[in-house]
Protein backbone atom coordinates (compact mmCIF):
# COMPACT_ATOMS: atom_id res chain seq x y z
CA UNK A 1 0.00 0.00 0.00
CA UNK A 2 3.20 2.72 0.90
CA UNK A 3 4.21 1.88 -3.00
CA UNK A 4 0.93 2.72 -4.47
CA UNK A 5 0.76 6.60 -3.09
CA UNK A 6 3.83 7.39 -4.73
CA UNK A 7 2.62 5.77 -7.90
CA UNK A 8 -0.60 7.22 -7.95
CA UNK A 9 1.41 10.98 -7.33
CA UNK A 10 3.84 10.12 -10.20
CA UNK A 11 0.67 9.03 -12.50
CA UNK A 12 -0.99 12.85 -11.63
CA UNK A 13 2.30 14.72 -11.81
CA UNK A 14 3.42 12.94 -15.16
CA UNK A 15 -0.23 13.52 -16.44
CA UNK A 16 0.36 17.87 -15.26
CA UNK A 17 3.60 17.15 -16.99
CA UNK A 18 2.27 16.24 -20.63
CA UNK A 19 -0.01 19.33 -20.08
CA UNK A 20 2.78 21.93 -19.57
CA UNK A 21 4.49 20.37 -22.12
CA UNK A 22 2.08 20.63 -25.06
CA UNK A 23 1.29 24.34 -23.94
CA UNK A 24 4.76 24.98 -23.45
CA UNK A 25 6.06 23.99 -26.99
CA UNK A 26 2.99 23.63 -28.93
CA UNK A 27 3.14 19.86 -29.26
CA UNK A 28 0.38 17.81 -28.77
CA UNK A 29 0.57 14.68 -26.87
CA UNK A 30 -1.68 12.04 -28.54
CA UNK A 31 -4.28 10.56 -25.94
CA UNK A 32 -6.10 7.17 -26.00
CA UNK A 33 -9.52 6.92 -24.76
CA UNK A 34 -8.56 4.32 -22.24
CA UNK A 35 -8.73 5.52 -18.93
CA UNK A 36 -7.25 3.67 -15.45
CA UNK A 37 -9.22 4.42 -11.46
CA UNK A 38 -8.07 2.76 -8.69
CA UNK A 39 -10.86 1.63 -5.48
CA UNK A 40 -8.90 0.39 -2.27
CA UNK A 41 -11.09 -1.85 0.72
CA UNK A 42 -9.20 -3.13 3.50
CA UNK A 43 -8.50 -6.87 4.17
CA UNK A 44 -7.86 -7.70 7.83
CA UNK A 45 -5.57 -8.60 9.21
CA UNK A 46 -2.81 -5.76 7.95
CA UNK A 47 -3.37 -5.71 4.45
CA UNK A 48 -5.55 -4.24 1.67
CA UNK A 49 -6.82 -4.86 -2.04
CA UNK A 50 -6.35 -2.24 -5.00
CA UNK A 51 -8.39 -2.81 -8.16
CA UNK A 52 -7.73 -1.20 -11.27
CA UNK A 53 -10.21 -0.26 -13.06
CA UNK A 54 -9.68 0.07 -16.90
CA UNK A 55 -12.56 1.50 -18.90
CA UNK A 56 -13.44 2.90 -22.27
CA UNK A 57 -16.59 4.78 -23.43
CA UNK A 58 -17.47 4.57 -19.70
CA UNK A 59 -17.23 0.71 -19.58
CA UNK A 60 -15.05 -1.40 -17.84
CA UNK A 61 -12.70 -3.27 -19.86
CA UNK A 62 -10.72 -5.05 -17.43
CA UNK A 63 -9.53 -4.84 -13.79
CA UNK A 64 -6.11 -5.97 -11.89
CA UNK A 65 -6.67 -6.94 -8.62
CA UNK A 66 -3.55 -6.49 -6.53
CA UNK A 67 -3.96 -7.82 -2.68
CA UNK A 68 -0.82 -6.46 -0.19
CA UNK A 69 0.21 -7.39 3.14
CA UNK A 70 1.67 -5.46 5.68
CA UNK A 71 5.33 -6.14 4.35
CA UNK A 72 3.72 -4.84 0.80
CA UNK A 73 4.23 -8.02 -0.57
CA UNK A 74 1.23 -8.17 -3.15
CA UNK A 75 -0.05 -10.61 -5.51
CA UNK A 76 -2.27 -9.45 -8.63
CA UNK A 77 -4.51 -10.94 -10.50
CA UNK A 78 -6.35 -10.10 -13.76
CA UNK A 79 -9.88 -10.19 -14.61
CA UNK A 80 -11.25 -8.87 -18.08
CA UNK A 81 -14.17 -6.66 -17.61
CA UNK A 82 -15.75 -5.75 -14.43
CA UNK A 83 -14.87 -8.04 -11.20
CA UNK A 84 -14.82 -7.24 -6.99
CA UNK A 85 -13.99 -10.28 -4.56
CA UNK A 86 -16.87 -11.36 -2.64
CA UNK A 87 -14.95 -9.97 0.52
CA UNK A 88 -14.91 -6.40 -0.89
CA UNK A 89 -18.72 -6.53 -1.86
CA UNK A 90 -19.41 -7.23 1.43
CA UNK A 91 -17.26 -4.18 2.89
CA UNK A 92 -19.26 -1.69 0.68
CA UNK A 93 -17.83 1.23 -0.40
CA UNK A 94 -13.89 1.59 -1.09
CA UNK A 95 -12.25 3.72 1.73
CA UNK A 96 -10.01 5.17 -0.77
CA UNK A 97 -10.59 5.66 -4.95
CA UNK A 98 -8.88 8.10 -7.62
CA UNK A 99 -10.72 9.73 -10.82
CA UNK A 100 -10.14 8.19 -14.14
CA UNK A 101 -7.35 9.85 -16.42
CA UNK A 102 -6.75 8.58 -19.24
CA UNK A 103 -3.53 6.76 -20.35
CA UNK A 104 -1.72 8.24 -23.20
CA UNK A 105 -1.21 6.00 -26.54
CA UNK A 106 2.17 4.99 -25.94
CA UNK A 107 1.61 3.68 -22.91
CA UNK A 108 -1.09 1.62 -23.29
CA UNK A 109 1.34 -1.62 -24.05
CA UNK A 110 3.11 -1.38 -20.65
CA UNK A 111 -0.16 -1.84 -18.85
CA UNK A 112 -0.97 -5.98 -18.40
CA UNK A 113 -4.39 -5.87 -18.02
CA UNK A 114 -4.89 -4.57 -21.52
CA UNK A 115 -2.35 -6.67 -23.01
CA UNK A 116 -3.02 -10.63 -21.38
CA UNK A 117 -6.83 -9.84 -22.61
CA UNK A 118 -5.18 -7.76 -26.15
CA UNK A 119 -7.59 -4.97 -25.57
CA UNK A 120 -5.35 -2.36 -27.02
CA UNK A 121 -7.29 -2.41 -29.84
CA UNK A 122 -10.84 -2.15 -27.95
CA UNK A 123 -13.44 -0.28 -29.99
Amino acid sequence: MKKLVPLLLLLSLSQFAFAVGDQATGTQTVKSDVSIRTERYPRPPYSGATYFIYEKDGKVICTKLAVCDKFDACESTYTQGSYKAPEDVKTGDPYGATPAVLIPKDKLPKHVCLTKFSLLGVK
